[in-house]
C-alpha cells in the first residue's frame, strides 16, 4: 500500500492535478465570504504593471541561467547563457511539481547532459550553485530577522517559531557541510559515534549505505571548496546574482499590491519583503508539490495583518500566478522542446575529468 502511495506521488500528472486541486480548495475557502470583493479588486489590475512584473520574474530566471552559464564555462567555455536560461526554467518547473522541490536538480542534470555537460561536471555545478545560493539566502534572511525581530515576533508569533526553525535548518546545512570538510575530528565523530547513535535510535537503517553516501557527498563538497577558494571573483558574482534574485522574488507581493491599485507606501516595502521571505521559510516544511495549499494559506494569514483578507487574497492570486504558474507554463514548454533535442556530442579528451581539475587548469592558464 505504501509503495503504491509513493509511486503515485512520483507521478508528474498526479502532482500537477494535486497542485491545481489544492489551489482551488484554498481559493474556495478564502473567497467563500469575500469572493465579490476579491474579484472586484482583481478587475482593477493595471495590465502594464502586470506585464512588467512578469518580465521581472522572467529576468529572475535569466539571472539564474546566467549564473549557471558562468559555472559551466569553467569546464565548457562554449556553454551559453541561453542554455543556462533553459536549464533554469526546467529547474523551476520540476521544483514546482515534485514534493519538497526534490526533482529540480535531477531534471537539471538531465538537461545538462543533453546540452553537452557530462554528469561528472554537472554535479559539481549543481553543488556549487546550492552552496552559494543557500549561503546568500541565509545571510539575507538573517539580516531581515535581526532588523525586524521584535516587530515580526509580536505580529506573527504563531508563525515566527517556524520561520526561525526554517532559518536554523537552512543555515545548519551549510555549517554542517563546512564542518565536515574542514574538521577531521567532526568527520571522524560523525562516521563513528554519530552514525552508531543514529542506528541505535533507528533513524539510520543501513549503516554502510549511509556512510558511503556521506563520503560521496563530502568528496563532492571538498572539490567545490577548491573552486570557492580559486575563483573568488566568480563566487562574488554568483552571490550578487542570488541576492538580486531573492530581492526580486520577495518584492513581488509589494509590486502586485501596486498593480492592483491598493494603498501601499514606501514604508511598507521592507515589511512586505520580509513577510515574503518568511512565507518561503514556512513553505520549506510543506511536503506537497509546489507547497500548494499551504503556500496560499500562509500568505493570506500573514499579509492579512497589513491588508484586509480580501485584499490579501487578491495579492496572493496575482503573486502565485506570476511566481508559480508562470514558471509552470513556460517551464513545461521549454522542457518539451529541450528534451526533443539531440544530445550534444562531447570530445572527452578535451574535457577535464572533474570540476575541480577544470577550475585548477583554468587558474593556471590565468
Amino acid at each position: 500500500m505504501w509503495k503504491k502511495i509513493k509511486s503515485l506521488f512520483k507521478s508528474t500528472a498526479f502532482n500537477i492535478l494535486l497542485i491545481f486541486g489544492l489551489t482551488i480548495l484554498v481559493l474556495y475557502v478564502s473567497m467563500k465570504d469575500d469572493g465579490g470583493q476579491v474579484l472586484d479588486t482583481l478587475k482593477n489590475v493595471n495590465i502594464w504593471w502586470l506585464v512588467g512584473i512578469i518580465i521581472l520574474m522572467v529576468f529572475e530566471r535569466y539571472l539564474l541561467g546566467w549564473g549557471l552559464g558562468l559555472e559551466c564555462r569553467l569546464t565548457h567555455p562554449k556553454y551559453t547563457t541561453m542554455q543556462g536560461f533553459v536549464n533554469s526554467y526546467v529547474a523551476g518547473l520540476f521544483n514546482n511539481i515534485t514534493p519538497g522541490a526534490s526533482g529540480g536538480q535531477i531534471a537539471q542534470g538531465y538537461i545538462f547532459r543533453k546540452q553537452g555537460i557530462p554528469v561528472s561536471n554537472s554535479v559539481g555545478v549543481l553543488w556549487l550553485d546550492f552552496i552559494v545560493y543557500q549561503s546568500t539566502m541565509c545571510m539575507f534572511v538573517f539580516l531581515l530577522l535581526v532588523l525586524k525581530f521584535h516587530y515580526f515576533y509580536s505580529k506573527y508569533s504563531q508563525f515566527f517559531l517556524i520561520v526561525i526553525f526554517g532559518f536554523i535548518v537552512g543555515a545548519g546545512v551549510i555549517v554542517f557541510l563546512w564542518l565536515l570538510a574542514i574538521s577531521p575530528k567532526f568527520y571522524i565523530w560523525l562516521t563513528t559515534t554519530g552514525i552508531n547513535i543514529g542506528c541505535r535510535l533507528h533513524i539510520i537503517k543501513d549503516r554502510q549505505k549511509t556512510l558511503a553516501n556521506l563520503n560521496t557527498q563530502l568528496t563532492q563538497f571538498a572539490k567545490e571548496i577548491v573552486v570557492l577558494r580559486t575563483h573568488r571573483k566568480m563566487i562574488a558574482l554568483l552571490a550578487g546574482q542570488d541576492l538580486i534574485r531573492l530581492i526580486i522574488y520577495y518584492s513581488i507581493p509589494f509590486l502586485c499590491a501596486k498593480a492592483l491599485g491598493l494603498t501601499v507606501s514606501g514604508d511598507m516595502y521592507f515589511d512586505m519583503l520580509a513577510l515574503a521571505s518568511f512565507v518561503a521559510m514556512v513553505n520549506a516544511f510543506l511536503p506537497m508539490p509546489g507547497s500548494s495549499g499551504g503556500t496560499e494559506a500562509t500568505f493570506i494569514l500573514m499579509y492579512s495583518t497589513l491588508f484586509t483578507k480580501a485584499e490579501a487574497t487578491s495579492i496572493m492570486i496575482l503573486w502565485r500566478l506570476v511566481t508559480f504558474y508562470q514558471v509552470l507554463i513556460i517551464g513545461s514548454v521549454v522542457f518539451m522542446i529541450a528534451k526533443t533535442r539531440k544530445d550534444v556530442p562531447i570530445e572527452e579528451s578535451k574535457i577535464p575529468t572533474t570540476f575541480e581539475e577544470a577550475a585548477l587548469e583554468r587558474e593556471e592558464v590565468k
